[in-house]
């Protein structure tokens, strides 16, 4: 069987993906000294999702299915953010919760992705929808914190803040099409498929930009002096 060649759409969009998932990584690497723990979090992250997106672009070029890293990949992602926030909130009652939030999640992606007849052919929305759901959770605790305790002067010169802007518009839009994914393949044609993933494809680059950004602010404090809560 004749693999046919990429197209330049394809290739541009993995130009782009490239720039900005290898450059967070670089980024991460070289300033990794310098970064407070909770960039250093994401610097970790970045790593994480650098050989996965690499893999998935190399399926996708190849037109073989990649949903198959999607496990791994929710669950990695939400576990390291999940430390990503921790650091930056500085609460006892998010630390309590933590070990539970992500204990359980990483023990429902086994058990769904077990279940499943066939992990690629499908996606797994129930995955998809709860990791979400539990990002944007931390994502609203951190702008719940910035407004209530307001210690942030410069908003845009705050690096968490521009994570979190960046996290809540990938994932609002990505619930989206977690919730109607499997619905949209059956009964929507290939071109709205394509139209929706090019959609959230942007939403990537966003996501990784803001990434970027953050891991680029040299000597800049990340997080406001918040007190510990104590419960």
């Amino acid at each position: 069987m004749t693999i046919p060649p990429p197209t330049l759409k394809q290739v541009i969009d993995f130009v782009l993906l490239m720039l900005t998932v290898v450059g967070g990584a670089v980024i991460g690497a070289v300033q990794y000294r310098r970064l407070p723990q909770n960039l250093r979090y994401l610097a970790w992250l970045a790593w994480f999702e650098l050989p996965l997106e690499l893999l998935g672009s190399a399926l996708g070029f190849l037109h073989h299915n990649n949903l198959f890293i999607m496990p791994f990949y929710t669950v990695g992602e939400l576990a390291l953010l999940a430390l990503v926030y921790r650091s930056t909130l500085q609460s006892a009652a998010f630390n309590r919760a933590l070990p539970w939030l992500v204990g359980g999640f990483t023990a429902y992606t086994v058990l769904d992705s077990l279940l499943a007849a066939d992990l690629t052919s499908w996606f797994r929305p129930g995955q998809q929808v709860i990791q979400s759901l539990l990002i944007l959770g931390m994502v609203s605790l951190y702008f719940r914190k910035l407004l209530r305790e307001l210690l942030v002067r410069h908003l845009e010169r705050e690096p968490m803040f521009w994570v979190s802007v960046g996290l809540a518009l990938y994932f609002v839009g990505y619930l989206q099409i977690a919730l109607f994914s499997n619905y949209m393949l059956k009964h929507y044609s290939l071109q709205f498929n394509r139209n929706i993933w090019n959609i959230n494809f942007g939403l990537t680059l966003v996501l990784h930009s803001c990434y970027c950004w953050a891991l680029g602010r040299r000597g800049q404090p990340t997080a406001p002096a918040w007190p510990t809560e104590v419960g």
